[in-house]
């Protein structure tokens, strides 16, 4: 009986089959998958700016609280005549969804005062809501799944410059052809 399951399973790895994809490996693989459905201006930009949102949190949009609430509602006011729903209400980020962006037409639609979304933003912005290790291997990792799955993404000088921003674990913004085509206006909130 070993010797049949030591057989099936070379039989299988020969054949080419893989007998278990890591829950990982296939959670960033659906992220991308569904990346492409939702949103197919999407750039490997994007990709890179959820996962960063996953893993850090918003601790890198805030400094001051002062200033944050009054670009908050320089944000709200500039954007309250817009059409915001070409984003979710609530999206959740990367492939761990540890965080979720709100979209800031809550505020106009009165679901959530202005107040209340701040101090959710304010929560995800905690210094202690970043994952430990490191998020430059963890970037090498989502850049590799994410060019299997849809190799259209593949753009060598961005990829040099994610990598970079990787090294140094810094944010970057939405793609140009992102925010031209979704028009997001939100901010991250703690996935509850």
């Amino acid at each position: 009986m070993n010797k049949f399951i030591v057989l099936t399973i070379a039989a299988l790895v020969s054949a080419g089959c893989t007998l278990h994809q890591p829950a990982e490996e296939q959670a960033i693989r659906t992220m991308c998958e569904q990346m492409v459905q939702h949103y197919p201006e999407a750039t490997l930009q994007d990709v890179y700016k959820t996962c960063f949102q996953d893993f850090f949190g918003a601790e890198h949009l805030l400094h001051d609280t002062a200033t944050a609430h009054r670009f908050l509602a320089a944000e709200i006011e500039a954007c309250r005549d817009q059409d915001l729903s070409t984003m979710p209400l609530y999206e959740p980020t990367g492939y761990r969804h540890r965080f979720t962006r709100a979209n800031l037409s809550l505020i106009h639609s009165g679901q959530i005062s202005e107040d209340e979304f701040f101090a959710h933003f304010v929560e995800a912005a905690g210094t202690n809501n970043a994952l430990p290790g490191n998020w430059e291997e963890e970037w090498q990792q989502i850049e590799q799944i994410a060019l299997a799955v849809h190799p259209a993404w593949t753009d060598t000088a961005l990829q040099a410059e994610l990598h970079y921003a990787a090294s140094i674990a810094s944010p970057v913004r939405h793609s140009e052809a992102f925010r031209q085509a979704y028009n997001p206006h939100y901010r991250i909130m703690i996935n509850e």
